[in-house]
This record gives structure tokens, sequence and C-alpha cells, in this order.
């Protein structure tokens, strides 16, 4: 299932998962929501150990900037024209 939500928020916690060993980890939760929106569509959430958000940070980055690089590639192929 898919959906743009307009905003997004990121926060340690409060959901956690056992460790081998005992103990908790706690979980980065990451919150996909409407704000404003006329027809706004259900929280979406997404709970995720650190070293997997930490790993979807880098991932997010280097999609942002590709996108960014394209759009003014883009933009400047119209310029020239």
């Amino acid at each position: 299932m898919s959906g743009y939500r307009s905003e997004i928020k990121a926060s340690a916690g409060p959901a956690r998962t056992g460790r081998v060993g005992g103990g908790a980890l706690l979980l980065v939760r990451v919150r996909l929501f409407d704000c404003g929106a006329d027809d706004p569509q259900p929280d979406a959430y997404c709970d995720l150990r650190p070293r997997d958000a930490r790993h979807l940070a880098f991932e997010l980055l280097g999609a942002a900037e590709h996108a960014e690089r394209q759009t003014e590639q883009a933009s400047l192929g119209r310029q020239t024209r």
C-alpha cells in the first residue's frame, strides 16, 4: 500500500525490542502524516532498529541529493533551448 503524506517525523521510542542476553533496545519510530490537508490520510508508522534507521537516513540523503541534481539539470536544459 502506498500513499502521499505531507510530513514526516522521527523519534526515539516508545517501541522496544528484546535483545539477546536480556534487556531491550529502544527503536526509532518514523511517523508519516498529513498536516492541514483537506482529505488527510491515516498516519503511517514504522519502528526501526537504530542501525536500520541510520541506514535509511543515509539512503534518504542520497536520494534527496540525486533528486536535486536531476532537477537542476532539467532546469539548465530548459534554459539553453
